[in-house]
């Protein structure tokens, strides 16, 4: 090893703090294992990171200057050496993992690139936070079907994998805090039901209840309710129940009041006209909201949650010819149990283009009607009317892949009873959407998000790439550097690819490339492309041989 180790630190806000360093490569302590970056995936995440800096919510240090960070967390890695206390099964040189990013310690979000020093390095530090992990390792070997950049890839596809696998519980939690709203001295009787009798809450605070209907849930529940005069400020709840509430603007207020994993449910009579409710919290907080005309407190819960794409129906992925949104294109045209329609609007013309190039066919192949649309090419009315004609129904499915709220309020005037809308990309936590409780609570439309995806994800993810059940590559578009990272993060943010882009850090001066100008780096290269015109381990090793030092 050369002594030298390049190092992409962060030391504030602004890609104009993201500097080049070079450091001494660590030697490892007694729990801590030196490890190679073979490849690592640039992320619109890692964006938000730099643009934030140490206000990011999942960054633990906050003196960027004194501690600055290493960001990257899509990485894949070779072990170099190992302090004396890894075990063996972790300790030995050449062994190659996969990182599964979403590390936590006693709760609290400890992820890789975030809490702790990532992958923006050639060689790095891991430590017990990592192999031990809090029950299990976070380290996944890979196979030596895959190559580096394929395996690094894994994260963001099981990202989107994931994001057809989310669980929600079916119960209100188990000794957990619950907040029931209604309007002022509402005397309307609402059951608590089995569900919530049988969780038992610790705590059940009330306002807006006459004391009659207030005494007659005491009663059932067998618990004391905290009678409230206003919300609480400064306080969450694990359970929210909003009880024929007319008041938009209460309503709102209630919701924001959910803790994280918080259920929202709208009960009764709801608000006839909009209500801002915060949907950045759907994906970083994993809140979720439900409803129901009837008025016994358990009856949302038992409601069946639908969480993929529903078969045969229509469809929509607004800022679908982005990176991640061509995973999400792809795993729903090539489903067991497709839509009958998708509608794919964004508003690159080149990356519309290469979507239509990469999976019209296959989707007509299957008789799936694809619609692509650029919503800048056509008025507003025209816009509107384009949506409605092909799905006059309503959607079924909405993938939000634009970390805007106020795509989310336009995407929610198009939707059929029993629509799911996924807030995939991460609109900020709070927010707020205009969006109608009435869909919610007559016609069972349900919001939902998720932030990074879990070890079974990623696990399952992984095992389906090599066995060559999918092609994590089919979304790459670049390849370049250790020395061009931050050229690669420049086009990450402005959508100068279509599609992802890797770094390889043994390859410093490496020039940043796209897939289909191989052929100006060395003309051998496109010759180790396969017949679709995908990145290989031929093509990796070949880089790596003219490239690697």
């Amino acid at each position: 090893m050369e002594k030298k180790n390049i190092a992409w630190r962060l030391y504030g806000a602004g890609l104009e703090a993201l500097r080049r360093d070079e450091i001494a490569i660590p030697e490892p302590g007694s729990n801590e294992i030196l490890i190679r970056i073979d490849a690592v995936g640039l992320c619109f995440s890692d964006i938000k990171i730099i643009r934030a800096g140490a206000s990011h919510p999942k960054l633990w240090w906050k003196n960027l200057d004194e501690h600055p960070l290493i960001p990257g967390h899509e990485v894949a890695c070779t072990v170099v050496k190992a302090g004396k206390n890894v075990p063996p099964e972790f300790a030995k040189p050449g062994s190659r993992y996969l990182i599964q990013c979403d590390i936590y310690l006693k709760g609290r979000s400890c992820a890789f690139g975030y809490g702790m020093d990532g992958a923006y390095v050639q060689y790095g530090i891991i430590d017990e936070r990592v192999w031990r992990g809090e029950g299990r390792s976070y380290l996944l070997p890979f196979r030596e079907e895959l190559s580096a950049v394929a395996t690094a890839l894994i994260e963001p596809w099981s990202c989107v994998r994931g994001a057809y696998r989310l669980k929600y519980r079916n119960a209100p939690v188990a000794g957990g805090k619950v907040l029931i709203v209604a309007p002022r001295a509402c005397d309307e009787k609402y059951s608590a039901g089995e569900l919530l009798r049988a969780a038992k809450p610790a705590e059940v605070a009330v306002l807006g209840f006459s004391d009659a209907a207030a005494k007659a849930l005491e009663a059932e529940l067998g618990v004391s309710c905290r009678r409230l005069a206003a919300l609480p400020e400064g306080e969450t709840f694990d359970d929210i129940f909003c009880c024929d509430l007319a008041d938009a603007e209460l309503t709102g207020r209630a919701a924001e009041l959910a803790a994280r994993f918080g259920m929202v449910n709208f009960m009764g009579r709801v608000p006839e006209t909009l209500c801002r409710i915060d949907v950045g919290a759907l994906h970083y907080q994993n809140r979720y909201y439900q409803g129901t005309v009837e008025r016994d407190l358990s009856a949302p819960y038992r409601a069946a949650k639908r969480n993929t794409l529903k078969p045969g129906g229509a469809a929509w992925f607004p800022g679908g010819a982005g990176a991640m949104g061509q995973m999400h294109v792809e795993l729903a045209v090539t489903a067991a149990e497709p839509p009958a329609k998708i509608m794919v609007t964004d508003l690159d013309d080149r990356r519309i283009e290469h979507l239509r190039k990469r999976l019209a066919e296959r989707a007509a192949k299957r008789g799936i009607e694809f619609g692509i649309v650029n919503p800048a090419k056509l008025g507003e009315a025209e816009y509107e009317r384009t949506l409605r004609d092909f799905a006059p129904a309503g959607f079924d499915d909405v993938v939000v892949l634009v970390p805007r709220a106020d795509v989310v309020s336009f995407a929610a005037k198009f939707l059929n009873a029993g629509a799911l809308v996924n807030m995939f990309a991460g609109i900020p936590a709070g927010e707020a959407a205009e969006l109608s409780v009435c869909d919610i609570a007559l016609r069972q439309v349900r919001y939902i998000g998720s932030s990074g995806s879990t070890f079974d994800d990623m696990a399952d993810t992984l095992r389906a790439a090599a066995d060559g059940e999918f092609q994590p590559v089919a979304a790459l578009a670049a390849v370049g550097g250790m020395n061009v990272l931050k050229q690669g993060l420049e086009a990450v943010a402005s959508a100068g690819f279509c599609g992802k882009t890797a770094i390889l850090p043994q390859c410093p001066d490496l020039p940043l490339t796209e897939l289909e100008k191989l052929g100006e780096l060395d003309p051998e290269l496109p010759g180790t492309l396969d017949r679709d015109g995908n990145y290989t381990r031929a093509t990796e090793a070949m880089l790596l041989e003219k490239w690697g030092k």
